[in-house]
């Protein structure tokens, strides 16, 4: 078995998306950061992507990417696999996507290109550009868009040959399913709009989805991940019952309380401070209010 092939494995999970913890003085909590990704690890998850979107890529400067990735993979120890989140200009994408190899990633996750022009051409030579920077790492391309189509996602995968899965999260179910049949072959589908999604991309052939709810209560995920392995459609839906309100707090407004949602019910949870960068925004009081009302539900615990 190759080292391809154990990362692809290994991805067959839930991918949890670890948030950034500040400091008082709004520096990143590196020590705290460890501890939030030993505490994942331990409880039981796989795979981790250091500075992806619920780790709040975007508001972070490029030392302190560099920080975080090195952190969490120092953390995890190789008790689970790093995906590293890798992304911006061209240049920058590439140089990072080395590091984290140097740093031991086994992955990275391309995140979508930001620019307002994007075709599905351009793409296809952006993401096979930083595949080619790290040809002994597995990519996992992040697509959002419905500019990329399967013949696009087929053309990277022939170009990249370390492109191994996809992290998909353009909310249409039936796309999604297209985009699949589209492109057959061995890739690996991530449902990258996490366990609310999650079902509906099972059955169109995911085998693996993204999690922001996974740092506040890993159980509830992984109750996800049973029920969809296990084809237990009542299970799943229970559970889908169980997190829909928690994700639908996060996806109003455009998903503008994603992030904010999740650490407040860390910080009420004790485990990180609820405070967020700019352009997000803490939650309001109501908020908080019905999050304690979820929490109890859950029975979550620290």
């Amino acid at each position: 078995m190759t080292t391809f092939d154990r990362t692809l494995n290994a991805l067959h999970t839930v991918v949890g998306i670890p948030v950034v913890p500040y400091a008082s003085d709004g520096s990143i909590d590196l020590a705290q950061a460890a501890e939030l990704a030993d505490r994942l690890v331990s409880r039981g998850l796989g795979a981790l992507t250091p500075n992806g979107n619920t780790g709040e890529f975007y508001a972070l400067s490029p030392r302190e990417r560099i920080d975080v990735l090195r952190t969490v993979t120092d953390a995890v120890g190789g008790r689970a696999v790093v995906i590293a989140g890798v992304g911006l200009d061209l240049s920058t994408a590439t140089a990072e996507a080395g590091l984290a190899a140097e740093l031991g990633a086994q992955a990275v996750m391309v995140h979508q290109p930001v620019l307002p022009y994007m075709s599905g051409g351009g793409w296809v030579d952006y993401v096979a550009a930083v595949a080619a920077a790290v040809p002994e790492t597995a990519v996992v391309p992040y697509v959002s868009s419905t500019a990329i189509s399967g013949a696009d996602v087929s053309e990277l995968v022939r170009r990249a040959p370390n492109v191994i899965a996809l992290k998909y999260s353009v909310p249409d179910p039936v796309l999604f399913a297209e985009t699949v049949q589209d492109v057959g072959g061995d890739l690996l589908w991530i449902a990258g709009l996490a366990e609310s999604h999650a079902p509906a991309a099972w059955q169109a052939g995911a085998r693996a989805f993204t999690s922001g709810l996974v740092n506040v209560a890993p159980e509830v995920s992984f109750a996800m991940l049973d029920a969809l392995r296990a084809g237990d459609r009542d299970a799943a839906s229970s559970t889908w019952r169980r997190i829909r309100r928690f994700e639908q707090l996060r996806a109003r407004d455009r998903n503008a309380d994603n992030v904010s949602v999740v650490k407040e019910a860390m910080h009420q949870l004790g485990l990180c401070d609820r405070s967020v960068r700019p352009p997000s925004t803490v939650v309001g009081e109501s908020v908080r209010a019905e999050i304690s009302e979820i929490l109890a539900g859950w029975g979550a615990a620290s």
